[in-house]
């Protein structure tokens, strides 16, 4: 007897030791290899930098394009100047994928609080900065699972010799690209001028949280046949060709916001209407929840043009409201955009989708653009029609709508 209870104790001992050893197997399965980044050259790493939010990327000009902010901020005393952006395939890093010059910085590097500064690429202790990063992938290769980015800063010694310091920051996994595809927010046939770089910057902040919610956001102006933004008086909103068309629900969904009675602006005037705040900056406006957590946002609308009220359901191709030139608007127009789920009206992070189909006619620079509401004028010639589908218009230009 006593031997056998020796004899299965044995084989529990086996048994246990075995299990045990087989968990400690399975647990040291190999797993794929976090690559780590270059150390800094000095002796602690004194940049925080960081991507707090990132969307999908889109299809556009036949590449993929992805938008991001990116926030820097220098947590040590000694003063540093970012000079360039590199930015790498995390798994293939000899060469970069895309660089961005101090050029680039100028343009697109924002300095909340600080915007007097004579240098907004140079970072003092303790501030901080946000560049807005428009990486753009060649659509014939595939695009990287995760990225990385080198910040090149610029700095004096104690010689007061120029030393720069290469830091790689910031590892973020790349989303797969967007399938989200709508109509257009209007069935107006014809031209429009649109303008989706207008918002870059436009940051909120609700209940503690920075967000951009415009990140995507869309503004729309009709022109008729012979080019002109409005007919006799431009000074008159009802003379402006967009002004009044009815604008529709581009998906099934429920109307969750909407703001009416704000009086309008008279278009290029110097001076808005009233006062704008988080509250009036999107003047007339409707807000529809269309699933998967996303809003649609219309903003601009003629005051009591509004066709819905709050908990109505709303289908696509529905008539919502009128276009109009309401809060934060220069001239009668329609801003659109969609924005994740929030508590509050531009609260949420700008989400990328695409246009069903649309004609591309024209693509103007900033500068070219600002100058057609001030002619009044939009030349027609040398239109260069290229049919899209399920793509997203980038920068500022004119489309046709058949």
């Amino acid at each position: 007897m006593k031997y056998t209870i020796l004899v299965i104790m044995f084989l529990i001992f086996v048994s246990c030791n075995t299990e045990t050893k087989s968990k400690q197997e399975n647990s040291e399965t190999p797993t794929k290899t976090q690559k780590r980044l270059k150390k800094i050259d000095l002796p602690i790493e004194i940049i925080q930098a960081e991507v707090s939010y990132l969307s999908s990327p889109i299809h556009a000009n036949n590449t993929t394009q992805l938008n991001y902010e990116l926030n820097i901020l220098n947590n040590y005393r000694i003063p540093l100047s970012l000079k360039k952006v590199e930015i790498f395939d995390l798994q293939n890093n000899d060469f970069p994928i895309a660089v961005f010059d101090s050029l680039y910085i100028e343009e697109h590097f924002d300095r909340p609080g600080a915007n007097d500064l004579d240098d907004l690429k140079l970072i003092s202790g303790n501030e901080y900065g946000i560049l807005h990063i428009n990486l753009v992938f060649d659509t014939n290769k595939s695009t990287p699972d995760q990225i990385f980015h080198k910040l090149y800063f610029e700095r004096l010694n104690k010689k007061n010799e120029r030393i720069v310091h290469p830091m790689e920051v910031a590892i973020v996994n790349v989303p797969k690209p967007t399938e989200l595809s709508l109509g257009l927010p209007f069935n107006k046939k014809g031209k429009w001028l649109y303008g989706a770089e207008s918002h870059e910057g436009a940051r909120f902040i609700t209940e503690g949280k920075a967000t951009y919610p415009q990140r995507f956001g869309m503004d729309w102006v009709f022109i008729d046949n012979d080019g002109l933004l409005a007919k006799d008086d431009i000074k008159e909103n009802k003379n402006w060709n967009t002004y009044g068309i009815e604008l529709i629900s581009v998906a099934d969904g429920k109307v969750i916001d909407i703001k009416d009675g704000i009086i309008e602006n008279e278009p290029l005037s110097e001076e808005m209407a009233v006062r704008i705040t988080k509250e009036t900056i999107g003047g007339n406006y409707i807000i529809i929840d269309i699933g998967n957590n996303i809003h649609a946002f219309y903003g601009h609308l003629i005051p009591n043009s509004l066709k819905l009220s709050i908990g109505d359901n709303v289908k696509k191709g529905q008539t919502i409201g009128l276009l109009g030139n309401s809060g934060n608007s220069d001239a009668p127009h329609l801003h659109f955009h969609l924005e994740s789920k929030s508590n509050d009206f531009l609260g949420g992070e700008g989400i990328p989708y695409l246009i069903t189909e649309f004609t591309q006619l024209k693509k103007y620079s900033v500068e070219e653009f600002d100058q057609l509401f001030n002619e009044n004028n939009v030349s027609l010639d040398a239109l260069k029609p290229i049919e899209k589908s399920n793509e997203l218009p980038s920068g500022y230009g004119l489309i046709e709508v058949k």
